[in-house]
């Protein structure tokens, strides 16, 4: 399977080059480039083209490229004192989440589960945390889980002092 994918890429590059030769050989004689300016020209677009093939060929790395490239930070604000797991459960009629200087701003109630609107950014597994507390002291926070469970896509995290910190099975509660 390999070795296909890599003979299709040089044919593809080959083509691409010969197709690249001749418009820079038309665009020499249409607009009457000198050879140095029409061979720059034929170089820039074999890059372009071996750049666009690279992306259709590995579609995965390139997806996987652009979510992290676009993750925005997810900012938390927490009670005081607030230690613990905390699960997003995403729903399409969830509570909206704002964006705060180019930051996902979710503002934790207390309770455990927490619904908010699915599709926001918040299921970007590149985005980077971070956590306060209502008074603005940091609180540390993980990424403690995710996945599909019970019907309901969730994340999870965790803050505060990871001591005593456990990783249960039990089935989530849809939040009210």
């Amino acid at each position: 399977m390999a070795i296909a994918v890599l003979l299709g890429m040089l044919l593809l590059l080959v083509m691409g080059g010969g197709v690249g030769l001749g418009l820079t050989l038309l665009l020499k004689k249409l607009f009457k480039f000198t050879t140095p300016v029409a061979i720059g020209v034929g170089v820039v677009l074999l890059v372009v083209g071996a750049v666009g093939l690279f992306a259709v060929v590995f579609d995965d790395l390139t997806a996987s490229w652009w979510e992290a490239r676009t993750a925005k930070t997810i900012h938390f604000t927490v009670p005081k004192g607030f230690n613990g797991q905390l699960r997003l459960v995403f729903d399409p009629t969830g509570p909206s989440v704002t964006e705060v200087n180019g930051k996902l701003e979710v503002k934790v109630s207390g309770a455990k589960a927490q619904k908010v609107k699915a599709g926001l950014g918040l299921e970007n597994d590149y985005a980077e945390v971070e956590a306060h507390d209502t008074e603005g002291t940091r609180v540390d926070v993980f990424l403690d889980s995710s996945g599909q469970r019970d019907g309901f896509k969730y994340r999870g995290f965790w803050f505060g002092d990871q001591a005593g910190r456990t990783y249960d099975d039990s089935p989530i509660v849809l939040p009210e």
